[in-house]
């Protein structure tokens, strides 16, 4: 076994002999919670119960709809397979805060206007010109079931730039 895992494993087994002074102190409160979590999933860093996290660019360009949800079809990364490249949308696992990012290229001479969506409600705008990038990291608090998306506003004839320049990511926080 190698030296950095059983240390880590020599740590979470001692972990239950260290006491707190103060119960005040909310950081190590969190992160001795996620010590225990990892410590009794056993399968430290992965399965069911590792954190939510989803990458997904646009692997061609784009000339949506009106309204149209973006569809990210190439996904880098969808821990616990909650985004959907056949919808587009995130589908929010379990009540939390969550980080929220969209970078949106636009293709030459034209402007780009889309938005971030939960459940039918616009959150925040995206915008972009000439090749330019629109992109947005916005902290969310979600509910279990909420679904997240890119949506195209209402303008008509924009395009977005995919070829891996455009991408939807999120992953839970707490």
């Amino acid at each position: 076994m190698a030296i950095l895992p059983l240390l880590i494993m020599t740590s979470l087994n001692n972990i239950c002999n260290f006491t707190f002074i103060t119960t005040e102190n909310e950081i190590v409160e969190d992160l001795l919670n996620v010590i225990f979590k990892l410590k009794k999933s056993k399968c430290y860093g992965g399965g069911q119960t590792s954190i939510p996290a989803f990458t997904a660019t646009l692997s061609k360009d784009l000339t949506p709809q009106i309204n149209e949800i973006i569809i990210f079809d190439s996904v880098k990364t969808n821990v616990g397979g909650h985004y959907s490249s056949s919808t587009g949308i995130f589908t929010s696992p379990r009540n939390g805060l969550y980080m929220i990012s969209a970078t949106m290229r636009s293709t030459a001479t034209k402007h780009l206007h889309c938005e971030l969506m939960v459940n039918e409600g616009m959150k925040v705008k995206i915008f972009g010109t000439n090749y330019s990038t629109g992109t947005i990291s916005v902290v969310l608090l979600l509910k279990t079931g909420d679904k997240v998306s890119i949506k195209k506003d209402h303008r008509s004839g924009e395009g977005i730039l995919g070829r891996e320049w455009s991408m939807f990511s999120g992953y839970f926080i707490a």
